[in-house]
């Protein structure tokens, strides 16, 4: 690891102000590669659904796959996917 140092001006330490892009390994990320936060953890974020949701899928114990999504009425719809 990289040692850190410190500034001092009549004796007192002080970090200077930077910009994050002065930092060494800052970057952003993507899908590909890690920053920030993991790759795997930004491809987990980009899943997430902005509201409003217009449905949701569930799995039966068989497989199946159910969308929940509501009617102009406000009623639950459940709906098989492929089907």
């Amino acid at each position: 690891m990289t040692e850190r140092r410190f500034l001092a001006q009549e004796g007192t330490k002080f970090y200077p102000v930077t910009h994050k892009d002065a930092v060494v390994g800052l970057d952003v990320a993507n899908a590909n590669e890690d920053g920030l936060m993991s790759k795997a953890d930004k491809t987990k974020l980009d899943k997430l659904q902005v509201e409003p949701i217009e449905g949701l899928k569930f799995k039966s114990p068989d497989g199946s796959i159910f969308v929940l999504s509501v009617g102009d009425d406000g009623k639950s719809v459940f709906t098989k996917e492929g089907g």
